[in-house]
């Protein structure tokens, strides 16, 4: 059995009211997690890898971190 057959299996047995508020978290889950990545993160993905060759970052990443923690000190 599927995790929708099973939800489905529970959901039908519940009162209408309830049921209704398992479709409505249902609903907000699809809407806060979507399963097709959305433009926003399309473009985000678009820089990866955009500093790969910027001379500021040319070192080691630890090097980098331990200069830019003692410019604070």
């Amino acid at each position: 059995m599927t995790t929708a057959e099973a939800v489905y299996e529970l959901v039908k047995a519940l009162p209408e009211d309830q049921a209704n508020m398992v479709l409505a978290f249902a609903e907000f889950l699809r809407l806060k997690w979507p399963s097709h990545p959305s433009p926003k993160s399309q473009l985000l993905a678009s820089y990866l890898g955009i500093l790969k060759d910027s001379p500021n970052f040319n070192e080691h990443p630890v090097e980098i971190q331990q200069e830019l923690r003692g410019e604070w000190e």
